[in-house]
């Protein structure tokens, strides 16, 4: 699979595109679908009823490994913290992949900023209903809440149908992230390549236009990763964003210093 989605990602930027769009039109309907049907069965009061208290919360055996690991896990309030921000953070991050892209698309100057105000919206959104209409039209306990029960939600709301749907959804969705997050690191490599921070053969290009070794590399980095436990994963690449994301910032500030007229 990680071959055929990479083989796509070789034809060009147009055809992950376009691909994105289906995808996103494909892995949103059914929480739309959801949150229309379930407004009706909305009771307020189920909104308010907190956490349990921490000795009241049993843990799986994924949660206890994290609690007792080289970094536990404060439990507060009937939270476990650090992996509760962990993927928080996974699931909010990499808006800034999109300035990989900033060369081939005319007039980003105003694109971006509008692109990026309407994919924060979306995001929040697309979060924030879906759970709110799960939380208020469905009895359920906190200890109901693990990997793949907003399907269960949606087939109590909806039916065994939008169940199957919205598991379709999360699988389809994975492959558009799979292909927009490729095309960013390939392109970010060949971009680095250009400006003589890396060997000069990752500036080459495919008949495609697209970053051929870029693509390469990070297909060899997915396969030999893909044996690794998902949530050691998830807590590796939040690392490594978080200090990119230090190294961003720090760019910023510096450019805003030595060109505060906005020419570099």
């Amino acid at each position: 699979m990680t071959l055929v989605l990479a083989w796509i990602n070789y034809r060009g930027l147009e055809i992950v595109g376009t691909l994105s769009i289906l995808v996103c039109i494909v892995s949103m309907s059914p929480f739309v679908i959801m949150c229309l049907i379930g407004v009706f069965k909305i009771e307020p009061a189920r909104w308010f009823v907190g956490p349990l208290d921490p000795e009241e919360v049993q843990m799986d055996d994924d949660s206890m490994r994290q609690a007792t690991s080289f970094f536990p896990s404060p439990l507060y309030g009937g939270v476990m913290w650090r992996p509760f921000l962990n993927n928080l953070f996974w699931n909010l991050n990499s808006f800034d992949a999109a300035g990989s892209f900033a060369g081939e698309i005319a007039d980003s100057g105003s694109v971006f900023p509008r692109a990026m105000a309407l994919g924060t919206i979306f995001v929040v959104a697309g979060y924030f209903f879906p759970l709110m209409v799960s939380l208020g039209a469905t009895n359920t306990i906190q200890s109901d809440w693990n990997e793949g029960y907003l399907a269960a939600v949606a087939a109590k709301i909806g039916g065994p149908w939008l169940g199957a749907w919205t598991v379709l959804a999360a699988g389809i969705a994975n492959l558009a992230l799979f292909e927009a997050e490729m095309s960013s690191d390939a392109f970010q490599l060949m971009g680095m390549a250009r400006r003589g921070l890396l060997p000069k053969i990752l500036s080459a290009q495919s008949t495609y236009g697209t970053p051929t070794y870029g693509i390469l590399i990070g297909t060899l980095v997915i396969v030999s990763m893909s044996v690794a436990d998902f949530s050691a994963l998830v807590e590796m690449l939040n690392f490594a964003y978080s200090l990119s994301l230090l190294m961003e910032y720090a760019a910023f500030i510096k450019l805003r210093i030595s060109h505060p007229h906005g020419t570099y």
